[in-house]
């Protein structure tokens, strides 16, 4: 067999190094992840008390095994020599899972050869699979030797590269489910092939709401028993797992309601793969908490790589579960955790928010409390009550009634509140009563009521009123990328680099608060250089590249407006009079109707105010 290595193979990035909670010893209410002693942290929180399966061994009676590898990526000879170690584990295992980027670009016949080696080594057995981004980087080839990216998608569309895997999977779908031996094995995946939809964005994981609805439906049914069950997706979500703390956590436009989802069920496991991580680390699996789930969280696993020979068995029993990274370059396991069965007893969360970092003063803001409703059984009838400081009023009752909350479902209630007229930090708590008037949940939220500034102020230290932008939020000292915050580099225009500004994709908006104190905002503002085009560098409609008009509001009054700034031109200087303004609002418009390459940066915007 020939293993191809091409340009479009993903290699680890550096992980970075920050405080976590270390995989090796992680104990929590009611579930512990326990890894190899000599990976066990010293400083690490004591072990929960309770039963885990720590002695489930793959062939142990009761028990069902299955196998998890990921990224096999055209190398085929460490495809068998994977297969060769896991049939040595455990004979025995019931079912395969190959999460994403079974194959190089999507070719049939590279399905072929993948097949062809299971063939050999008679996997016969309930197949689960994924939709990797490897599975769609056909087009970007004329032909398996020729890489042609400027003539992308070279006569490929959508549907052949779905059709082509839905062959290989035996399915018609990117998700779905196998139920073996009772062991639940949930898979998700990418509806629509992005890069297709939005110029801007490249192997994002997009997850319609059919989709989200079934997901939604099949982890509430599974999740009622307490028993563990595994949910599969390629793209880690970020800050999971090994190396998803950089690019490869960027990708999933619907993690949020996955997290949501997830996190009412302490014994779900969520297994993703792309990053080729080494799986002997102690970052291979964390717990991961969702505001408003379960406290515990749920699990979240990294695969490893096919092409490093390293891969998953899971054992599950009678009280849970068992998961162990095995190397097969020395047929080893280099990694354990157990996850186990979990009470599932009725439970009510309380969670606050606001969807401004700041409220300039004596204006409205909206506050909203999210009761959920966790575990088995209904909340009746109760009331979320909020307690509002000295000076903040709100013309409906600070006590209103919720009525009957689901199993797994959330209600979530809002008040639209006045600030005073002074600035300050102010705590409003919130409490949720059942119908007997008992308290059973609080929380507190600390909201913000803006200074006006003084001097001249950086606009990126400031906090904002209020923003918009057409992909993930408005960057801080950083240009625009895709939606998840952070996610691109510096500001550079036109060959300069700026240490501080706002980027944004067009149409897009800032809103800062200047209370009356400031004369002029300035700025360095034009298209960065840094245009992303992602892993098969597809050509812009058109030759597209960006064009933007930025514009300066001062109370709503429009006090500046550019030319229109293309892509690789000149910054335009902004020199605005807002003179006794209480709100300024930084506006980048699309020039044309269309967002492609409109990564509009405000480099080295500053106020300058009274002092």
């Amino acid at each position: 067999m020939v293993q191809r290595h091409t340009a479009q193979q993903h290699t680890p990035r550096t992980r970075t190094h920050r405080p976590r909670l270390r995989a090796a010893l992680v104990a929590v209410a009611g579930a512990t992840l326990l890894a190899q002693p000599a990976l066990a942290a010293a400083d690490g929180p004591e072990r929960s008390a309770g039963p885990v399966p720590a002695d489930h061994r793959p062939g142990d009676p009761g028990t069902t095994t299955f196998d998890v590898f990921s990224d096999i990526q055209g190398h085929i000879d460490d495809w068998d020599a994977v297969l060769t170690d896991a049939e040595r584990a455990a004979p025995d295992s019931a079912a395969t899972v190959i999460n994403g980027d079974i194959v190089d670009r999507g070719y049939a016949e590279e399905y072929a050869e993948v097949r062809e080696v299971m063939d050999a080594h008679d996997r016969d057995q309930p197949l689960l699979s994924s939709f990797g981004n490897h599975e769609a980087y056909a087009p970007a080839w004329c032909d398996q030797q020729t890489l042609c990216q400027p003539s992308w998608p070279n006569g490929f569309t959508p549907e052949d590269l779905y059709g082509t895997y839905f062959d290989f999977a035996g399915t018609d779908k990117v998700y779905g489910e196998r139920v073996v031996n009772g062991v639940p094995m949930i898979g998700i995946g990418p509806d629509k092939l992005m890069w297709w939809e939005d110029a801007n964005l490249d192997d994002h994981v997009h997850i319609g709401q059919r989709q989200l609805d079934w997901f939604r439906d099949r982890v509430a049914a599974h999740g009622r028993t307490g028993k563990p069950f595994f949910v599969f997706t390629h793209y880690p979500l970020s800050n999971t797992v090994t190396q998803s703390d950089g690019d490869a956590g960027r990708y999933h436009l619907m993690e949020e309601e996955i997290r949501e989802i997830l996190g009412d069920h302490p014994q779900a496991v969520l297994f993703s793969s792309h990053t080729h991580a080494d799986i002997g680390e102690d970052w291979w699996a964390d717990r991961v908490h969702v505001a408003g789930g379960h406290p515990d969280g749920f699990t979240a696993v990294d695969t490893g790589a096919v092409l490093n020979r390293q891969y998953i068995q899971v054992t599950t029993g009678p009280d849970g579960a068992v998961v162990r990274a095995r190397d097969a370059r020395n047929g080893t396991v280099i990694n354990e955790l157990t996850v186990p069965k979990v009470d599932r007893a009725g439970r009510t969360t309380l969670t606050s928010d606001t969807p401004v970092e700041a409220v300039a003063p004596g204006r409205q803001v909206d506050v909203t409390a999210t009761v959920a409703r966790l575990g088995n059984g209904a909340l009746g009838g109760a009331t979320v009550e909020l307690d509002l400081p000295d000076g903040w009023t709100t013309e409906s009752d600070t006590t209103r009634s919720l009525g009957p909350v689901k199993s797994g479902e959330r209600r979530r209630l809002t008040w639209t509140l006045q600030a005073p007229e002074t600035s300050g930090t102010a705590r409003i708590d919130v409490a949720a009563r059942d119908r007997a008037g008992r308290q059973i949940a609080e929380t507190s939220l600390d909201v913000a009521v803006a200074e006006a500034p003084s001097g001249h102020p950086r606009v990126s230290s400031l906090p904002l009123l209020g923003e918009s932008n057409t992909h993930g939020p408005v960057e801080r000292d950083r240009t625009n990328g895709g939606p998840a915050p952070a996610d691109r580099g510096a500001i550079r225009i036109d060959g300069r680099n700026y240490d501080h500004g706002l980027g944004m994709l067009a149409p897009a908006s800032a809103t800062i608060y200047a209370g009356g104190r400031c004369s002029r905002l300035t700025a360095e503002a034009g298209l960065d250089d840094n245009i992303p085009q992602g892993s098969q560098r597809r050509p812009f409609p058109d030759g597209e590249s960006g064009d933007v008009v930025f514009v300066v509001e001062a109370d709503g009054r429009e006090v500046y407006r550019s030319g229109v700034v293309r892509q690789g031109e000149a910054a335009v200087t902004v020199d605005a009079a807002v003179d006794g303004a209480d709100t300024v609002r930084l506006i980048a418009e699309d020039a044309d109707g269309t967002s492609v390459g409109d990564y509009a940066d405000w480099g080295h915007a500053a106020l300058s105010c009274a002092d």
